[in-house]
């Protein structure tokens, strides 16, 4: 099991230009949508911590995605040897944790983040997988925050 802290350090999406796009593997694609195979992982400096995993097709899936480090740097995810070992993750450098983002359409200021299930991403090959985290009753699947007058 590997246990990974999100710092300040872990909220650097750390790929190039200020619109960037990377396409992620998800060999087993997400819940819900185990046809998805590949996404683009897309941002735009400007919209820093958000950033649009996307279908690369005309009208695919997007959903908006979030490091946590910058935004709860208490969260800590514990996930499986089998998932390291699916990931070919060998430490917290290679690792990049994705959170999927629900807008609260009655709520404009907060948004909705699963803490139970990120994507975890190996930085070096990009292959992703959505885990669900060893330490799970720590977070909640709807964890509220608070993002203040700005909304999306």
């Amino acid at each position: 099991m590997m246990k990974l802290n999100t710092g300040e350090e872990s909220n650097n999406p750390e790929l190039d230009g200020s619109n960037s796009r990377n396409k992620l593997s998800l060999p087993e694609g997400l819940f819900g949508f185990s046809q998805i195979r590949s996404m683009e992982l897309m941002f735009d400096e400007d919209e820093l911590p958000f950033m649009w995993l996307r279908e690369e097709k005309e009208d695919g899936l997007a959903f908006v995605v979030i490091e946590p480090g910058g935004v709860l740097p208490d969260y800590s995810v514990e996930i499986s040897d089998a998932d390291i070992n699916v990931l070919g993750i060998t430490g917290p450098e290679d690792t990049m944790i994705l959170n999927i983002v629900t807008l609260l359409p009655e709520q404009s200021n907060k948004i909705s983040l699963n803490l139970v299930g990120p994507i975890i991403v190996n930085r070096r090959t990009l292959s992703g997988k959505q885990c669900i985290i060893n330490n799970h009753e720590d977070y909640s699947a709807r964890h509220i925050l608070d993002v203040g007058g700005e909304g999306i």
